[in-house]
């Protein structure tokens, strides 16, 4: 596993508006341009954030990266993406309110 090319893409995806566009315009693409495997290029494009993290990638990275280009941007889908969430179990996330 490449942790260290992993946290440079997410990195990238979050900061710079032009990569942003080309992942929403054609995230395969995107990712083919970075020394990765076909496992990794895939937990990023299907925004498999606990994959991610078990590779070692920093969890404000993969948090930052879903919450700029996730088609969810739901802070609770994250969480359950992260961990199984029971029925009436409540999920504290550190996000905005709108």
């Amino acid at each position: 596993m490449s942790r260290h090319v992993l946290e440079r893409v997410l990195h990238q995806l979050t900061v710079d508006r032009a990569a942003k566009q080309r992942f929403r315009e054609n995230a395969p693409s995107f990712v083919a341009r970075f020394a990765l495997s076909e496992a990794e290029r895939t937990m990023i494009v299907s925004f498999d954030v606990a994959s991610l993290q078990k590779a070692g990638v920093n969890p404000m990275l993969t948090m930052g990266f879903w919450q700029e280009l996730s088609p969810h941007g739901d802070m609770r889908v994250y969480m359950q993406r992260l961990r199984p969430v029971t029925d009436g179990e409540t999920v504290y996330v550190a996000a905005i309110k709108q």
